[in-house]
C-alpha cells in the first residue's frame, strides 16, 4: 500500500507538471476546455444550421429514400463510378426533392457567410458520454454539402455554371467553419466535406465558361483550405479529448490510481511525440507517423495498448489530410487551367523542356 501511494504521487507530479507546461502554452488539456467562447448569434453559422436542422433532415431521408429504394436513385452511382452525368429522368427526379426545400439554398449560403462558428457540443459531460457528444452532430454536417451537391448537378444540367461554382463556395465554407468542432472524429467530416466539394467544383471548372470574379473567388477560398498546420490542430483538440477519456478509464481501479495517471502521462508524451511529426510535409512524415515511439513508461501494457490502438486511425487521418491537400491544389490548377482556355481559345501547353523538347 506504501509503495502504491508513493508511486502514485510520484506519477501525479509528472501529470500536473505536463499539463501546466500545456496551460502555460495555452494549449487545452481536458474536454472541457475545448468548448468555443460565445459569440453573437447573428455571426454564428452554428445557430444558422441548427435553425435549418428540421429541414436539413427531412431532406436527408429522402435523400437516402431515393438512393436505397429507387431504381433512379441506384443507377446515379453506377453513372458517377464511370464519371458519367445524371440522365434527364435522374436531374428531374433531384430537381422534385430539391423543390421541397425552396428555401434552404439562400440560407445555407448566409450560414457559411457568417463570421464565426461555435459547435453546439455539451463540454461539461464526462467520459462515456463524452463521445457521444462527439458524434452526436458529426454525421448531419455532411447533409448541407449534400443537398448543395445535388442542387450543383441540376444547375449544370441547366447550363447555369456560375450559380453551380457559388454553391460549391458555400460547401468550402461550411467546411471552414466545421474546423470549430473539436477532435479527430469531426476532423474527418471536415475533411470529407472538403472532398465533396472539390469533386463537384471539378465538374463546374470542366463544364463552361466562369467569370474572372468568381475564379478569383474560388482561388482565394481555396487557399485558405491550404493549411499544413491544421492537421496539428486537430491533433491538439484530440489530446485533450484522449486526456479527458482516460480520467474514467479506471474507475474500478481506484485503489491503483497511478494507473489513471500514468496513461494521461503515456498519452500526453506520445502527442508531444506525433505533433512535430504530423505537421511535417507529407514526403517527410508519412513513414515517420508508425515509427512514433508507443512505449509506455508507467501503466505499460494498458498504455501501449491503447496508444498501439490510437495509432493507425491517426496515421489514416494524416494520410487523408494529406490526399484532401492535394486534391484542392489540383482544383486550384484546374481553375487556371480552365481559365487559361477560356480566355485564349485553346488548352495550355507544357513548356517544351518538360514535353522533351530542346
Amino acid at each position: 500500500m506504501i509503495a502504491n501511494v508513493v508511486y502514485s504521487w510520484r506519477i501525479g507530479q509528472q501529470l500536473d507538471q505536463r499539463l501546466t507546461n500545456l496551460r502555460a502554452a495555452g494549449e487545452p488539456t481536458s474536454f472541457a476546455e475545448l468548448a468555443p467562447k460565445p459569440i453573437p448569434p447573428e455571426q454564428d453559422a452554428a445557430v444558422h444550421l441548427q435553425r435549418l436542422a428540421p429541414q436539413l433532415k427531412a431532406f436527408a431521408k429522402e435523400h437516402v429514400v431515393f438512393f436505397d429504394k429507387t431504381p433512379k436513385g441506384n443507377s446515379i452511382r453506377e453513372r458517377e463510378d464511370r464519371g458519367e452525368p445524371p440522365t434527364p429522368e435522374q436531374i428531374a427526379a433531384i430537381r422534385e426533392i430539391l423543390s421541397h426545400y425552396p428555401d434552404l439554398p439562400q440560407a445555407l449560403d448566409e450560414a457559411s457567410q457568417c463570421e464565426g462558428y461555435t459547435s453546439r457540443i455539451d463540454f461539461t459531460v464526462a467520459d462515456p458520454k463524452m463521445m457521444n457528444e462527439l458524434m452526436s452532430t458529426a454525421n448531419g454536417r455532411r447533409t448541407p454539402a449534400r443537398f448543395l451537391r445535388w442542387r450543383i448537378k441540376v444547375l449544370l444540367a441547366e447550363g447555369k455554371q456560375e450559380d453551380a461554382l457559388k454553391a460549391g463556395l458555400v460547401i468550402l465554407r461550411l467546411a471552414r467553419h466545421y474546423d470549430g468542432e473539436p477532435a479527430l472524429v469531426n476532423g474527418l467530416i471536415a475533411m470529407a466535406v472538403r472532398y465533396m466539394a472539390a469533386d463537384s467544383l471539378n465538374l463546374v471548372l470542366r463544364a463552361g465558361p466562369i467569370s474572372k470574379q468568381l475564379r478569383k473567388e474560388l482561388d482565394q477560398e481555396l487557399a485558405l483550405h491550404d493549411d499544413p498546420q491544421w492537421i496539428g490542430r486537430v491533433m491538439k483538440t484530440e489530446r485533450a479529448a484522449n486526456v479527458s477519456a482516460s480520467k474514467s478509464m479506471f474507475g474500478q481501479a481506484w485503489w491503483m490510481p497511478w494507473m489513471e495517471k500514468g496513461l494521461q502521462v503515456d498519452m500526453i508524451d506520445y502527442h508531444e511525440r506525433l505533433l512535430p511529426v504530423i505537421t511535417q510535409p507529407w514526403h517527410e512524415s508519412h513513414k515517420q507517423i508508425h515509427r512514433v515511439s508507443t512505449n509506455a513508461s508507467h501503466s505499460t501494457f494498458i498504455s501501449r495498448t491503447m496508444l498501439e490502438l490510437l495509432t493507425p486511425a491517426i496515421q489514416a487521418a494524416h494520410d487523408a489530410f494529406n490526399r484532401n491537400t492535394a486534391t484542392l491544389r489540383c482544383l486550384r490548377i484546374v481553375n487556371a487551367l480552365t481559365a487559361y482556355a477560356q480566355e485564349n481559345g485553346q488548352e495550355a501547353e507544357a513548356p517544351a523542356s518538360v514535353r522533351g523538347g530542346s
